[in-house]
């Protein structure tokens, strides 16, 4: 048994398992998956960039979602946000 897969097949075995995983999951674990997932690539753009860059990812998936949202937080974003204001 091999250890170690070339890139082809790298590629080819890793896309195939996440296809099998996906279908094996009912929808419930897809969901549960899904809002892990967003948090943490949020928590990570968070991090290693900005609460701006955080909320512009937010917009791009869903701003009419983002905008829905910030009235209940009263945020507005505009070309003058302070990221480096401690909120």
């Amino acid at each position: 048994m091999t250890t170690k897969l070339n890139s082809k097949d790298y590629v080819a075995f890793t896309r195939r398992f996440v296809k099998e995983t996906v279908e094996n999951m009912d929808a419930e674990e897809l969901k549960s998956f899904a809002i892990n997932a967003l948090h943490e690539d949020f928590e990570e753009i968070y991090q290693y960039q900005s609460q701006k860059a955080v909320f512009d990812e937010m917009i791009a998936w869903d701003e009419d979602i983002f905008d829905n949202v910030a009235k209940d937080y009263d945020l507005t974003l505009d070309d003058d946000f302070e990221d480096d204001e401690e909120l």
